[in-house]
């Protein structure tokens, strides 16, 4: 007799738990991409690569007023800025949006330092941010971030973990004089 108690008893918490599961969502389109280009002055095209899954097409907004619905856009930004870069992909089981920082800018003269950067986020911490110097003859790259981190590399790529502004110090040697570059970024 408890056996067969116990059978029934089963079943229903079984059953009860697969009812109250959410929807298997494996194929849900997740959007995703990566950007190449962006360590060249302005103007510049930037190679816009996605990675999303699950989805059959996307619509890209370069921040500028331009637009694409290619897989792999490439984009010419003409003017220095910050651009938030929006990708919507829409798939068979819904749709999914990401957003990304993209900052651009020029080299005002040969003997001039200056960087640009990509955003793993628009909003958000924490963030991972790639810099990219400008200037090929810079040497002896020195990055003061504003949150402790000094760093060497000529390309970095940083973590910040609290939203804020961050003044961030770009110095480097051009021709064996020392030009430096201040910009702040805002993490939110």
């Amino acid at each position: 007799m408890n056996r067969l108690f116990f059978l029934p008893l089963t079943a229903v918490i079984l059953l009860s738990q697969s009812c109250n599961k959410k929807d298997d969502t494996s194929n849900a389109p997740k959007a995703a991409f990566s950007a190449t280009g962006y360590e060249a002055q302005v103007p510049c095209s930037v190679s816009f690569f996605n990675t999303s899954s699950n989805a059959s097409s996307y619509f890209w907004s370069f921040g500028d007023g331009s637009t694409s619905t290619e897989f792999n856009p490439v984009h010419t930004f003409s003017f220095i800025g910050t651009y938030p870069i929006k990708l919507r992909v829409t798939g068979p089981d819904g749709v999914d949006s990401i957003c990304k920082i993209l900052s651009v800018d020029k080299v005002p003269a040969a003997n001039k330092s200056a960087f640009s950067y990509f955003s793993d986020k628009c909003i958000g911490t924490p963030v991972g941010i790639a810099f990219k110097s400008l200037n090929p003859l810079s040497t002896n790259t020195v990055w003061d971030f504003g949150n402790g981190l000094v760093n060497t590399a000529r390309d970095p790529i940083v973590q910040f973990l609290l939203p804020g502004d961050y003044t961030i110090k770009y110095s480097s040697a051009i021709g064996g004089v020392r030009d430096t570059v201040i910009r702040i970024i805002r993490i939110e």
